[in-house]
């Protein structure tokens, strides 16, 4: 299978080592396994980890299971879910993870190979990452009133066009092509690719993506429940590709993180108060590495309860 890089996996596996290098058992937990690559390495590098992974695509989950089952059979377990269900799983199996993983980057092979309308090919409109959950992009694209359309292109894609293009996208329905509504957007807005050769309709996918699939609102509810559900000294690593995703992070972790004068210390520690971002080697050789930023919190209390490293 073509299985693409895993972006700062280098930095990733050394904010892990303190927890998992170790000869006992660590609990390491991927909320989004993706193709595994990250699962996969931190496996290998620390081999009396466990893993714990779930991801809310079906498809994506037997692609990793299988290249996870080839290297470290025995050592992990893969649930579907979504990662905004990762602490009531935890907690129903009485489970604290060691190192926690979110890769809030939608896999190439969504783009690819997946047939869901994530590029600009002549594919149905769907992007759902669960699909057989919610609406599909061209049913919300057909269904929003105009004003609808503008505010998710413009909150979730950035887009300062989103008025404009909002109005072209109402006027030519219904659409059920990628293609077509990429067509729509480069033809309704006066875009213009910078030097990065990013394509005129990228914010506007990734608004609809962001909507179909309630990202943001996924994000917010792991960030306020998956901190306490940490192993005493555990760490929740970030990684996320917009300006959205990562304000989130930011914002909670600060949160987390701070103590207040005469107030008793909070239990969390930043262990990035400003984010990490790829080498230039890495964004050389893996383009799509661009946008990455890495935030790592750690659960500092002496909180010890529950179980750590103890998947059957």
């Amino acid at each position: 299978m073509d299985y693409h890089p895993s972006i700062m996996l280098e930095e990733i596996l050394g904010f892990a080592a303190p927890l998992c290098a170790g000869q006992g058992p660590a609990l390491v937990v991927d909320g989004t396994l993706g193709d595994g690559g990250h699962s996969l390495a931190l496996l290998q590098r620390f081999p009396s980890a466990r893993l714990l992974a779930v991801d809310q695509d079906a498809e994506m989950l037997q692609r990793a299971e299988s290249r996870l089952m080839q290297s470290c059979p025995g050592r992990f377990e893969v649930i579907h879910a979504n990662f905004r269900e990762l602490a009531a799983l935890l907690h129903d199996r009485q489970l604290r993870p060691d190192f926690l993983l979110l890769d809030l980057g939608v896999s190439m092979h969504h783009f690819r190979g997946s047939a869901r309308g994530f590029s600009y090919l002549d594919e149905a409109l769907d992007m759902r990452l669960d699909p057989g959950l919610g609406p599909s992009a061209a049913e919300l694209l057909n269904r929003l009133p105009e004003k609808e359309l503008q505010r998710i292109f413009r909150e979730y894609g950035e887009e300062r066009f989103a008025g404009r293009i909002a109005r072209a996208v109402a006027g030519a329905r219904p659409l059920h092509s990628a293609r077509a509504l990429a067509k729509i957007v480069q033809q309704s807005a006066p875009h213009k690719p910078g030097r990065s050769g990013i394509h005129p309709a990228t914010r506007v996918f990734q608004a609809l993506r962001i909507a179909v699939n309630q990202e943001l609102q996924s994000l917010e509810l792991a960030l306020q429940s998956l901190p306490s559900r940490l192993a005493q000294g555990g760490r929740m690593a970030v990684l996320s590709f917009h300006s959205l995703e990562d304000r989130a992070v930011k914002h909670r972790f600060q949160s987390l993180g701070r103590q207040r004068r005469g107030e008793p210390p909070t239990g969390f520690v930043q262990l990035t108060r400003k984010p990490l971002v790829p080498a230039e080697a890495e964004v050389r050789a893996n383009p799509a590495s661009r946008s990455a930023k890495l935030r790592v919190l750690a659960q500092s209390s002496d909180d010890s309860s529950g179980a750590s490293g103890a998947l059957a």
